[in-house]
């Protein structure tokens, strides 16, 4: 598959504002994110973005470490590897050009108000630009199964987990399966999108719709003696994380708390993988 470089950069002020354009061109066309765009022959990644920065917003940047690498597909069969860096504004005035429909500056709890690019507050999250989304809960089950066994029966339900029209209902940011497969990280599927995975150990998926941005932490781990590979008991852990902004995501959060609505879908998906990792057979 032919690639496709590209580059952005990650601008933060003094009050730990983010800046943002809002996207002239496809792909994701109309949505806010990181100014950025493709390589020019003979150019760095770095230098890149601090060109595009200069080219979409006016402001001349001087570009320091690289936060985060991935993936996209461009939409015509090939692929962007895009490299975006933590710049830090040195001159020029705010003005948007180029590819960019407008420029603003944005503090962290306006994020939730604007359309973004697909999965950009989690990689500011996971980059520290914003806060780790608060706690919700955490339920757990005990499985007589391997660690193997739960990890693939977690990857099987996870895969499954929530219909393509729910989550269009929704307006979810993930509406379909698509990326490499379940769990590998940036694979998708209805509702989430995996953003780390430590296989037999640990699986961190995450999503976004019109009322909520949220996490689930999967954490397997051995009760009693035995190796990962040696049938024996394990506890499955899921823990959520999410945040509900605005009076909508308020009421969602009401009526998924107060109605047991998230426990009982939660504790729901545990047991599928208790019941799969227990009737699962394992070669040897």
């Amino acid at each position: 598959m032919d690639v496709v470089p590209a580059a952005g950069a990650v601008i933060t002020d003094a009050d730990g504002r983010v800046l943002l354009v809002r996207r002239r061109a496809a792909p994701q066309r109309g949505r806010w994110s990181v100014p950025g765009g493709r390589l020019e022959p003979g150019e760095s990644f770095a230098d890149a973005a601090a060109r595009e920065v200069l080219e979409e917003t006016g402001l001349r940047v001087t570009v320091r470490r690289e936060l985060w690498s991935l993936r996209l597909p461009t939409g015509d069969g090939r692929e962007f590897e895009i490299r975006d860096f933590e710049a830090a504004v040195v001159g020029g005035a705010l003005a948007a050009a180029d590819d960019a429909a407008d420029a603003r500056w944005f503090a962290p709890g306006d994020l939730y108000r604007v359309r973004l690019t697909t999965h950009l507050l989690d990689h500011l999250r996971r980059a520290g630009i914003l806060d780790p989304l608060p706690y919700v809960d955490e339920h757990e089950v005990e499985a007589a199964a391997s660690r193997r066994a739960v990890w693939n029966a977690l990857a099987e339900v996870v895969a499954h987990a929530a219909s393509a029209r729910f989550a269009r209902v929704l307006g979810a940011d993930d509406v379909a399966v698509i990326g490499p497969p379940m769990p590998e990280p940036g694979a998708a599927v209805p509702g989430f999108h995996v953003i780390a995975a430590e296989p037999l150990e640990r699986l961190v998926l995450a999503g976004r719709h019109r009322f909520s941005d949220y996490e689930l932490v999967f954490r397997i781990e051995p009760v009693g003696p035995g190796g990962p590979d040696r049938p024996d008991r394990c506890r499955l852990r899921a823990q959520t994380r999410a945040d509900f902004p605005g009076w909508r995501g308020a009421l969602y959060r009401t009526l998924l708390m107060r109605m047991g609505l998230h426990s009982a879908a939660t504790r729901r998906m545990l047991r599928a993988v208790q019941r799969r990792a227990e009737t699962s057979v394992e070669p040897g």
